[in-house]
C-alpha cells in the first residue's frame, strides 16, 4: 500500500460544520423537517424489581391530542428478544428502576409528557439487590470482558513473588459509577411507511441499522439510518438502547407519520448506559531499587441482571509495566440495576486508576521519585503479548512533562501542605490508550458539478470528522481539499 502524500491532511482548516453549529442551525436527530410529527414520551418503572399488576391509561387517553398509549399489553411482539435490554414492552417483569414500561404518543411533546403523568401503574414488588461489594458470595467469572478479551490472565507466581520480595504492597481502590450525559441527549425520529427511516443520534449508522433490523425482523434493506449532527456521545451512542426500539414501535403505530422521541436529562441516567463502579485490589512486589517482581489486579464490578457487560478494567495492568509475575482477574455481580455500557475509554479509564495510585504509594514507600519508578519499569515489548510496540512514547512524555512542570524542584512530601481545609500537593499519573486501526472502509465516490462527492457511513461527534475526512479524500484523490 502506498502511503498518502500529506498535502491536505494536517492543515489547519476552518471546520466545515463550524458556522452551522455556532449559529444554532445545524440539524440534529430531533430536528428534521418532517411535516407535522407526533411526539413520544416514555413511562418508567418506579420500583427496582417485581412485575406490573395493572396499568390504567384511561385518563391519559382522554387527553385531547393523545394518539395512543403503548404498554406491554398492546405493544407489538418483537422478532428477537435475545438482547434483553432491547426487549422493550414484551412482558410485565421489572428488572430495574427506570425501565421503560410504556409510552404516550401525542400531537405535541407537552401533551405527551402531561398524559404520561396521568398513567397509573400498580406493581407486585420483589426484594431487590443493588449493592456492589467485593465479598459477595455470588460473584462470577464472565466468559470474556469487553469486547472479547480473556477474562483472566496469569504469568509466573504472584503469590510467591509477594512473599519473597524485599518490598510488597497491597491496597484496594474503588472508582465510582459515571453516567453518559452528552450535551445532546439521545434522540430518535422515526417514520414507517412499509420501510423504516430513522434520524438517530448515533455513533454508528451501520450497527444501528443491523441491530434494529434484527429486533424487528426486517431485512437490512428495509431500514435506513440517517445520522445528522451529533452533540456528543462518549461511547453511549455506539449501540442502540431501549428508547430507539420504542421510537420504532411508535412509528409503526402511526404509519406514514414521523414520531420524535428524545430522552429527558433525567431519563439519561437509566437508559443510556453508564460506566460500572469498580473495586480494584492491587498487589505490587519490588526490589529496593523499585524494579517490579510482580503486578496484579483483581477487579470486581457490577452488571445488570438482564444483560451482561463486563468492563475490561484489568487491561491496562496487562501491558503498562514490566514484571515477570503477573495476574489480572475480573468478577461480576449481577444486580437489579440498569445496563452498563461503553463510556469514553471503557476499561482504560477506570483501569488506569488502581495501578497508577498503587505505583505512587509504592514510590513513597521506597523513597523513590514516582516518575523514575515508572521509567525503571518501562517494558521493551508488550508484556501481555510479547509483541513489539507500534508506538509507545510514555518515557519521553513523562520526562517532557517533568521538565515543563519543574518537577525536580517540587516538595515531594505528601499530605503536609494545606490551604484552609484543602490538602495541596503535586502528583503524577500515566495513561495510555491502544492504537486501533480498521483494515478498510468503503465509501461511495462520484464527481458532481466539478467537485468530488465522497459518502461514508461515519458520524461526527463534534470532533471534526466532517472536516478531516475531506482532507483524507483530497490526498487520496490528489486534488485540493476545496474540490471535495
Amino acid at each position: 500500500m502506498t502511503a498518502l502524500q500529506a498535502r491536505a491532511m494536517g492543515r489547519d482548516l476552518v471546520r466545515r460544520d463550524g458556522q452551522l453549529k455556532v449559529t444554532g442551525t445545524a440539524p440534529f436527530a430531533y430536528e428534521g423537517p418532517l411535516g407535522k410529527p407526533a411526539y413520544c414520551h416514555l413511562l418508567q418503572a418506579t420500583i427496582a424489581r417485581g412485575r406490573i399488576t395493572g396499568i390504567d391509561t384511561d385518563s391519559a387517553r382522554a387527553v385531547d391530542g393523545v394518539i395512543t398509549v403503548l404498554t406491554p399489553a398492546n405493544a407489538e411482539r418483537l422478532a428477537s428478544t435475545e438482547d434483553k435490554e432491547l426487549a422493550v414492552l414484551q412482558s410485565d417483569e421489572i428488572a430495574f428502576r427506570g425501565q421503560i414500561i410504556g409510552a404516550v404518543i401525542a400531537e405535541t411533546s407537552e401533551i405527551a409528557g402531561h398524559a404520561a403523568a396521568l398513567v397509573r401503574v400498580t406493581y407486585a414488588q420483589e426484594p431487590h439487590d443493588v449493592e456492589l461489594s467485593a465479598d459477595r458470595a455470588d460473584l462470577y467469572k464472565p466468559d470474556k470482558v469487553n469486547p472479547s478479551y480473556p477474562t483472566d490472565t496469569a504469568a509466573g507466581d504472584v503469590a510467591a513473588a509477594m512473599a519473597s520480595a524485599p518490598i510488597s504492597f497491597e491496597q484496594t481502590y474503588t472508582t465510582a459509577m459515571y453516567h453518559n450525559n452528552p450535551m445532546e441527549p439521545h434522540a430518535t425520529t422515526a417514520v414507517w411507511d412499509g420501510s423504516l427511516t430513522m434520524w438517530d443520534s448515533s455513533q454508528g449508522v451501520h450497527s444501528a441499522r443491523s441491530t434494529i433490523a434484527k429486533v424487528f425482523g426486517f431485512d437490512n434493506e428495509q431500514v435506513r439510518v440517517i445520522c445528522p449532527y451529533v452533540g456528543g456521545g462518549f461511547g453511549s451512542k455506539g449501540t442502540p438502547h431501549a428508547h430507539v426500539v420504542v421510537a420504532v414501535m411508535a412509528a409503526r403505530a402511526t404509519p406514514g407519520r414521523a414520531v420524535k422521541l428524545a430522552l429527558t436529562r433525567q431519563q439519561m441516567f437509566f437508559l443510556a448506559g453508564y460506566r460500572t463502579p469498580t473495586i480494584q485490589k492491587m498487589q505490587l512486589a519490588a526490589d529496593r531499587d523499585g524494579r517490579l517482581a510482580a503486578i496484579a489486579i483483581d477487579v470486581v464490578e457490577q452488571t445488570s441482571r438482564i444483560k451482561e457487560f463486563a468492563e475490561q478494567t484489568g487491561m491496562p495492568t496487562r501491558s503498562m509495566y514490566a514484571a515477570p509475575n503477573r495476574r489480572t482477574t475480573h468478577r461480576l455481580a449481577a444486580l437489579d440495576v440498569p445496563v452498563p455500557s461503553w463510556m469514553r475509554a471503557p476499561g482504560e479509564c477506570p483501569g488506569m486508576f488502581g495501578p497508577e495510585v498503587a505505583l505512587d504509594e509504592l514510590a513513597e514507600q521506597l523513597g523513590l521519585d514516582p516518575i523514575e519508578l515508572r521509567i525503571r519499569n518501562e517494558p521493551s515489548v508488550d508484556p501481555d503479548s510479547g509483541k513489539p510496540w507500534s508506538s509507545r512514547n510514555l518515557v519521553a512524555c513523562l520526562r517532557e512533562g517533568a521538565d515543563r512542570f519543574g518537577w525536580a524542584d517540587r516538595d515531594p512530601a505528601p499530605g503536609v501542605r494545606r490551604q484552609g481545609d484543602w490538602l495541596v500537593g503535586t502528583g503524577v499519573a500515566a495513561s495510555v490508550y491502544p492504537t486501533y486501526r480498521m483494515p478498510f472502509s468503503t465509501p461511495t465516490l462520484r464527481c458532481e458539478r466539478g467537485r468530488y462527492v465522497v459518502e461514508i457511513g461515519a458520524a461526527d461527534l463534534g470532533t471534526g470528522t466532517w472536516t478531516t475526512l475531506p482532507q483524507i479524500a483530497a490526498d487520496a484523490l490528489g486534488v485540493d481539499v476545496d474540490d471535495v
